[in-house]
């Protein structure tokens, strides 16, 4: 993991909580959008605040392996404001087994486990997780997008609406911009496979 991402999950750790609790919005760096609630959202359940820069919404990101091969993928943060604390993390790169496109999904510590992720893309059905592992930085859940036709309906999306149930059994909902991702997975280039 590079040093920008241990110093965002780390921040992810540090009062994640609290700033959860309180939470009031998030930005994804610009200007206010507002949160498409899930297609299962048993109620109207008040998402974030999300805000959209004029820069890039995917930045590339590497990492060495304990055999010193380098992999990448690149990522897109949720920062709720004004605590200043990532309240989601996603990650699209060639991770999974054998070189496969994963997508990795962060959230704080803090949250339910049972219930999982819930993922809409572009009001598609809904698609639950589970979540993979708790660490330090947050817990993670996992999806493999194993052939090319889930990759490329996924980076042909709009957005990614994230549902997430906070420790107090109210639900965050965080809509991922995909606009960008296929651009920036171009320079993540799939691992050459053995035939």
């Amino acid at each position: 993991m590079s040093k920008g991402g241990e110093v965002a999950l780390a921040a992810m750790m540090a009062g994640a909580l609290l700033a959860l609790a309180g939470a009031a919005n998030a930005t994804v760096a610009g200007e206010p959008v507002k949160a498409p609630a899930p297609a299962t959202a048993p109620a109207a359940a008040k998402g974030p605040e999300v805000k959209q820069g004029p820069g890039p919404l995917w930045s590339k990101n590497c990492a060495k392996t304990e055999t010193g091969a380098e992999i990448c993928y690149v990522e897109q943060f949720a920062v709720a404001q004004p605590q200043n604390v990532t309240v989601l993390n996603v990650r699209v790169g060639y991770l999974g087994p054998d070189g496969k496109a994963r997508l990795i999904v962060a959230t704080p510590l803090g949250v339910l486990l049972q219930p999982g992720i819930t993922l809409v893309l572009d009001q598609d059905k809904p698609m639950s997780l589970p979540f993979d592992a708790c660490q330090a930085g947050g817990c993670v859940a996992l999806a493999d997008l194993e052939d090319g036709k889930v990759l490329d309906h996924f980076t042909s999306g709009k957005v990614l609406a994230v549902r997430y149930i906070n420790g107090d059994r109210s639900a965050v909902d965080i809509p991922v911009q995909l606009s960008g991702l296929a651009a920036a997975l171009k320079a993540v280039p799939a691992p050459k496979r053995n035939p």
